[in-house]
């Protein structure tokens, strides 16, 4: 049969590889796929994306760029000024090197009249030569720091492996010290962050980016126009599945983003708006907002 491959691996077992090709709906006569199939992927057959979801390569994204392309094409769409409202959610999120630079980074979260939100990379930290308290004093001249719903962070912080004599302490801890409040980021891996961003920057001939990042932020904007995909081989992938991975080097605003970004996807809705600290711009939206929806409020202030 057109398009279908059975065979048996090392190991004996079976495996049936389903091509788009044993589809004749999807085909033209001479084999290429119909046009309307090609739509959404970067490069078209040639891409990266084309050839492992519909090619079945799962090597097609070994050592490719994850963004770069993306970033030269449509520059205009996605470094650019956003205009911030002072009901929009924001969020810190920090990567702290010990050795290597720290990376700080605001997130600013704003309704979209279509549905959905957009995500926008407003400020920025990037240094290797400070202390926690230096570093945290940056964090509190950030521009909408006392707005913050909650700063992520790099999970490890919270591992106890800081030894004085007063005993074994965390980075967390050194951090709430110094009256920064961290909270743990729901994931280190790459894959849901690489996806997320992918699909904001999707379909930028026709729609604009849904993730921005202010020219404020020349670090981070250096490092996604450089992060790449691990090498992968196809002796790899007989001996096990390993997720997309990015090669660990000069990704700390990277990383800052994906611990923002898989706490944000993680985090119910409510729970955002609820953690607003108190007497902030957004905590008062909230209080405001609350007041409005409660029938006994309006009525008490309602002329008669």
């Amino acid at each position: 049969m057109q398009g279908l491959d059975v065979y048996k691996t090392k190991e004996g077992f079976t495996v049936a590889k389903l091509h788009y090709s044993a589809d004749i709906d999807k085909i033209l006569e001479n084999g290429e796929p119909i046009p309307e199939l090609l739509e959404g992927y970067v490069g078209g057959k040639g891409g990266a994306a084309w050839r492992k979801e519909m090619e079945i390569d799962f090597t097609a994204y070994s050592g490719q760029l994850l963004c770069y392309d993306i970033i030269t094409n449509y520059r205009h769409k996605i470094i650019r000024y956003y205009p911030i409202e002072s009901h929009y959610y924001k969020f810190g999120s920090l990567d702290w090197g010990r050795n290597n630079p720290s990376s700080f980074h605001e997130y600013i979260v704003g309704a979209l009249p279509e549905g959905g939100v957009h995500i926008h990379s407003n400020f920025e930290i990037h240094r290797n030569d400070m202390s926690i308290p230096e570093f945290s004093e940056r964090i509190k001249n950030a521009p909408h720091y006392g707005e913050y719903n909650w700063i992520s962070a790099d999970p490890s912080l919270w591992n106890k492996n800081q030894e004085d004599s007063e005993g074994v302490h965390s980075l967390e801890e050194r951090f709430r010290e110094n009256n920064i409040t961290l909270r743990k980021g729901k994931s280190k891996d790459d894959t849901i962050a690489i996806e997320e961003l992918l699909t904001r920057w999707s379909n930028l001939d026709t729609v604009n980016a849904t993730f921005t990042i202010s020219t404020a932020c020349p670090k981070q904007i250096w490092e996604f126009e450089r992060l790449r995909y691990k090498e992968i081989t196809t002796a790899m992938i007989e001996k096990s599945n390993p997720h997309e991975q990015l090669v660990d080097k000069d990704n700390h605003g990277w990383d800052d983003f994906k611990y923002f970004i898989t706490t944000y996807l993680k985090t119910p809705r409510e729970d955002v708006q609820r953690t607003a600290k108190k007497h902030t711009v957004a905590w008062l939206q909230q209080k405001y907002e609350a007041e409005q929806s409660n029938p006994d409020f309006r009525k008490k202030y309602q002329r008669s």
